[in-house]
C-alpha cells in the first residue's frame, strides 16, 4: 500500500491538520492519504477527511473525484450526488463519460430516475457513442421514465 503522508494520517483532527499543512500537502496528496486510509478500511476516516478537504479545495478535481468515491462505497447517494455534479461543472465538456455514468447510478440509487434520465442524456450529448451512458439511457427508457426539467 503507498503512504502518501504517514504524519497526515495519524492525525486525528483532519479540520486542524488540513488548516496548518495546506502549504505542505497538495490536494493530489489529500487524495492519496483519503485513498491509503480506504486501503485501510477507515471509511469513517476517509469520509470524515474528504468533507474536510472539499472545504479546504472546493475546486479540486483531485478532492471532488475522491469525495465522490468514499460517498459512494459508504452508499451516501446525496453527497456523491453532489460531488460529481460539483465535478462535471467543473469539468464542463472535458468531463470523462465514466463520471458522467457514475452521477446517472448514484441518482438511480437515490431514486431519482427523471433526473437519471436528464443526466444520461446530458452526458451522450457529449459522449454520443458512450456504451454504458446509452444502456443506462435505454433502461431508463424502457421502463417509461421521462426527463427531470432540472439541467445539470
Amino acid at each position: 500500500m503507498l503512504h502518501a503522508a504517514p504524519a497526515f494520517l495519524a492525525k486525528t483532527s483532519y479540520s486542524a491538520l488540513l488548516a496548518s499543512a495546506t502549504q505542505e500537502l497538495s490536494p493530489a496528496k489529500i487524495r492519496q492519504s483519503i485513498a491509503d486510509l480506504v486501503g485501510q478500511n477507515r471509511l469513517a476516516d476517509a469520509d470524515v477527511l474528504s468533507h474536510e478537504a472539499m472545504q479546504r479545495f472546493p475546486q479540486s478535481e483531485d478532492i471532488l473525484v475522491i469525495r465522490a468515491l468514499v460517498t459512494q462505497v459508504r452508499q451516501d447517494w446525496p453527497a456523491a450526488s453532489a460531488a460529481l455534479e460539483k465535478l462535471i461543472t467543473l469539468q464542463g465538456h472535458a468531463a470523462q463519460a465514466v463520471t458522467w455514468g457514475q452521477w446517472v447510478r448514484v441518482l438511480r440509487c437515490m431514486g431519482d430516475d427523471a433526473r437519471a434520465m436528464t443526466v444520461a442524456a446530458q452526458g451522450l450529448a457529449t459522449h454520443p457513442k458512450d456504451e454504458q451512458l446509452q444502456q443506462e439511457f435505454n433502461a431508463l427508457q424502457h421502463v417509461g421514465v421521462r426527463p427531470a426539467l432540472k439541467v445539470a
